[in-house]
């Protein structure tokens, strides 16, 4: 008789997205393509980097979710996680707080966030969507109560040079995107943390049978998007130098369209940060083009909403058709 070592799915190290991710780049350059001979402006050096450093929140949050997916949760509460650590760094510079305080101040409330999350999925046995759906509520009446409604503006830029700066003829902002990847990907495919995340999500109790703590890789999941996404909110502020109420609105579903969008599979089990990163350029892209061809803003979240929905259909057909890529 096999042991269970023996039968337990094997997390898959090397997963299916290739052909996502190739896809992904074909469908970059086809809508560039399209862009470009509809705008003599979105071909430029200066709104190209201009949209990738619109994007920088948006890429740090969805490494972190892909972390997550991957193993089998989901945050539809990181809006909210944004918004409060947002807050959080608002009102430490208006009470004349240097920035070496500010920094941990403000990731260190989207962190212990975050591990609420993990906390309630894990120990409270809260189903993911349900628990981080609560917590979004949550996060967001804080937000109001705090703010009451008005903005928190004219703070000071200086951690801009992160957002807006450059290193020779590197955008900044692109150095901090490939850092926090690097992390995310040492994480992933260079630790035992990584393994573990993938057991988890091809099969939990596989993993608690052969040990794995799953309740600690979770909470440690959960805390690890909340800390990206302080951080992420450091750079929002760093960038605007004032806190919207209308902040992280948008944020939850397109760091879960990015990550999905870039293969990581709605079940657990199979994810990519390099398609996760893709899908962040491609939604990033898409609006940018249809904001310089004069489309209504409105039409970005039903693209985005609708490409998910096509993604999710062809994914279910797969895996039906496939039961061992599901």
């Amino acid at each position: 008789m096999a042991s269970v070592a023996d039968t337990r799915p094997t997390p898959r190290f090397v997963s299916p997205t290739a052909s996502r991710e190739l896809a992904l780049i074909a469908a970059i350059f086809i809508v560039g393509t399209v862009f470009t001979l509809l705008s003599e402006h979105f071909l430029t050096v200066n709104n190209l980097v201009q949209t990738m450093r619109a994007g920088l929140e948006l890429a740090i949050v969805s490494a972190g979710m892909t972390l997550v997916i991957i193993m089998g949760g989901i945050d539809v509460s990181v809006g909210g996680i944004l918004a409060v650590s947002a807050i959080v760094i608002g009102k430490a510079y208006q009470a004349g707080l240097p920035v070496y305080l500010v920094t941990p101040l403000g990731l260190m409330a989207g962190t212990l966030l975050g591990a609420w999350n993990g906390f309630v999925t894990a120990k409270l046995k809260v189903p993911p969507i349900i628990a981080t759906l609560g917590s979004m509520y949550i996060f967001s009446a804080i937000m109001f109560l705090v703010i009451g409604g008005a903005w928190i503006a004219g703070l000071p830029g200086t951690l801009s040079p992160l957002v807006n700066g450059w290193v020779g003829v590197v955008p900044a902002s692109a150095i901090v995107i490939a850092a926090v990847y690097l992390v995310a990907w040492v994480l992933l495919r260079k630790l035992p943390f990584g393994s573990h995340v993938y057991a988890i999500g091809c099969d939990e109790q596989s993993a608690r049978l052969v040990g794995i703590n799953v309740d600690r890789t979770k909470i440690a999941t959960y805390a690890f998007l909340g800390f990206l996404t302080g951080l992420a909110a450091l750079l929002y502020v760093a960038r605007l130098r004032n806190v919207e109420i209308n902040i992280g609105t948008t944020v939850a579903l397109e760091a879960i369209a990015a990550t999905i969008l870039g293969g990581t599979n709605i079940r657990g089990g199979v994810g990519s940060l390099l398609g996760t990163l893709l899908g962040v350029a491609f939604i990033r892209i898409m609006q940018n083009g249809l904001v310089l061809i004069g489309v209504s803003s409105l039409w970005e979240t039903v693209i985005i909403g609708s490409l998910l929905i096509v993604v999710l259909t062809v994914d279910t057909l797969r895996n039906r058709n496939n039961p061992r890529a599901a």
